[in-house]
């Protein structure tokens, strides 16, 4: 494949941190009060992200925040079709979900599949009183209803192209966001 537009670490900075400005504002306005909070990634690419995101929203919001994350392998709806991606993280949910208001992190959404898979594994560990999505890369071409109520990028591509987000939990400078020609 062929790179064809490659995103800097500024503009993935710059995203990050008003993303996570909306987020703590969103959260201030809702009756937070007392309110467990959390954030899940979802496995593989979700989960550097979510890192980044609950680093900018403790810092925004002056608590700690418990973070975990979900594998929705076994929820996908083609798993019949296709060989099941080995997962790097099974799910791991330290903190309860009862009640609780999640932030379902992810690098990409494109088709919303991953997200109603996600959402399925979490529903069958317990009921949260909210899930918000969060997003870095919004590449459009939904198939399913589902739409992120917090968005860092909005990507112009076509059904042909890859997004591959290459996140640095370390080292912030070698962040890259790619979008691959076929």
């Amino acid at each position: 494949m062929n790179t064809q537009t490659t995103i800097e670490a500024g503009r993935i900075t710059q995203a990050l941190e008003r993303l996570s400005a909306d987020i703590a504002e969103a959260l201030a306005q809702a009756d937070g009060s007392g309110e467990k909070l959390a954030l899940i990634g979802i496995a593989n690419g979700g989960l550097p992200f979510c890192q980044k995101l609950a680093t900018s929203l403790r810092k925004k919001l002056g608590c700690e925040l418990p973070v975990g994350s979900v594998d929705m392998t076994f929820h996908r709806d083609d798993v019949m079709a296709n060989p099941i991606p080995a997962a790097k993280s099974r799910t791991d949910l330290p903190f309860e979900i009862e009640g609780a208001t999640l932030i379902l992190a992810d690098d990409v959404i494109h088709s919303g599949r991953t997200v109603r898979a996600a959402l399925n594994e979490i529903f069958d560990l317990g009921r949260p009183k909210r899930v918000y999505l969060a997003v870095l890369c919004d590449r459009g071409g939904r198939r399913l209803p589902v739409q992120p109520d917090f968005v860092g990028l909005v990507l112009d591509t076509d059904p042909s192209q890859k997004v591959k987000v290459n996140l640095d939990t370390e080292n912030p400078s070698l962040d890259t966001v790619e979008i691959l020609q076929a």
